[in-house]
């Protein structure tokens, strides 16, 4: 079954969507090096982060929780979750990546209503209350927001419905796929043994599709790219030499420092770093506290 963003008329249950689980624990192996910081969930978007950009979406929600998985810097990432979120939140330190089903099954006694599960390496609007009402009303156990491929990149799809779908990367879950996850003592798999595991238990996935721009943030470049498409910016507390040449477009963050005669093109300074002097930065992302230039191809 698919749904779009129409508005259901008739009135929704008592039912309501229990919490949202981010994902920020992920290896982050396509945002090398920038990743052996910091979690790709919080890298820089505008004048904020991947992270707060989502949480500020959900916080619309009446929720009970909102619940951050984390392996790196873990204090961090629930500080920037409860930046736009005053209500309870709770962190879920994994030493190591568990995957996603991993992450459900060790923490099975949390889910005790439908939780919304949203990676965190993307820029998207998202169709919240809509995508939540179709849930809610149509008794799905298991809904996935789905949208356009976009025109860069070679993505897998998600086989729904009979043709290849563009997963979102959002989804809402009913305890019952919890329970499974719990039961099949599942670390991987979210669409592959889990799911087979809701298909042996009549369990279907339910789609609701959406034409809000995706944009992936997970490899440097792309995060690159999208990031300067919102034009140049820089941080009021980064120093910048007035006998500094600035070209193109450029992303220069808190407490960064662009040295006399240094030059940055359509290139991004990450927080705490450094150009040197008569050094050049084009094309390019200097990852945080770093004073190393990192060339994209």
């Amino acid at each position: 079954m698919i749904a779009t963003g129409k508005r259901y008329t008739d009135k929704l249950s008592a039912k309501r969507i229990q919490g949202v689980l981010f994902l920020t624990a992920g290896y982050g192996t396509r945002a090398e090096p920038l990743s052996f910081c910091r979690p790709k969930a919080l890298l820089p978007w505008q004048s904020t982060t991947l992270l707060s950009n989502l949480v500020s979406q959900f916080a619309v929600l009446d929720l009970e929780i909102m619940a951050f998985n984390a392996s790196r810097c873990p204090e961090l990432v629930l500080q920037e979750g409860s930046r736009h979120w005053s209500g309870k939140t709770k962190l879920l330190f994994e030493e190591r990546p568990l995957g996603l089903p991993g992450t459900l099954s060790r923490n099975r006694e949390m889910f005790k209503g439908d939780w919304i599960v949203v990676n965190t390496d993307m820029v998207l609007d998202v169709p919240v209350e809509e995508m939540v009402e179709f849930h809610l009303m149509s008794g799905s156990r298991w809904t996935v927001l789905t949208g356009n491929f976009p025109d860069f990149g070679n993505y897998g799809g998600l086989h729904l419905n009979g043709r290849i779908c563009h997963y979102l990367g959002i989804s809402i879950i009913s305890p019952e796929i919890v329970a499974l996850a719990a039961r099949e003592q599942l670390g991987t798999g979210y669409f592959t043994s889990l799911r087979s595991a809701a298909k042996a238990g009549n369990i279907s996935i339910r789609e609701f599709f959406t034409d809000s721009q995706w944009l992936d943030m997970g490899e440097v470049h792309l995060f690159r790219k999208h990031l300067l498409s919102q034009g140049s910016y820089i941080h009021p507390s980064a120093q910048v030499h007035d006998e500094a040449t600035l070209g193109g477009f450029y992303w220069i963050g808190s407490s960064c420092i662009v040295n006399r005669g240094a030059v940055i093109r359509d290139s991004v300074m990450l927080e705490g770093s450094i150009l040197l002097p008569g050094k050049s930065l084009i094309g390019c992302v200097l990852p945080w506290f770093s004073n190393k230039e990192l060339e994209i191809d």
